[in-house]
């Protein structure tokens, strides 16, 4: 479970807290009437957290244009089935 506090207590102990985050990286929940309001972390860890963000968009999005290639190869007849595909991958490996 995610840690929580009062904006007022974060208000009230911003050092401490601050010092706290720093060292767990964890995302602290700041809540308003009992309800979350905002949500601060280290900047170091949100770095990393948008950097990791990012890379996985980016291994998505290559699967995504690897899929969308081998869709036109089939659409342009470029692709064979796939027992014909294995026959020749064990005949030139001499399997």
């Amino acid at each position: 479970m995610p840690a929580m506090t009062s904006l007022s207590e974060f208000n009230r102990h911003q050092s401490e807290t601050i010092s706290e985050l720093e060292k767990t990286g964890e995302p602290l929940y700041l809540t308003r009437n009992g309800k979350s309001a905002v949500v601060v972390m280290d900047a170091d860890a949100f770095d990393r957290m948008v950097s990791a963000k990012e890379e996985l968009r980016t291994r998505e999005m290559a699967v995504y244009d690897g899929l969308m290639q081998g869709y036109q190869d089939v659409l342009d007849g470029k692709a064979a089935p796939a027992q014909d595909a294995f026959t020749r991958i064990r005949s030139k490996r001499g399997w």
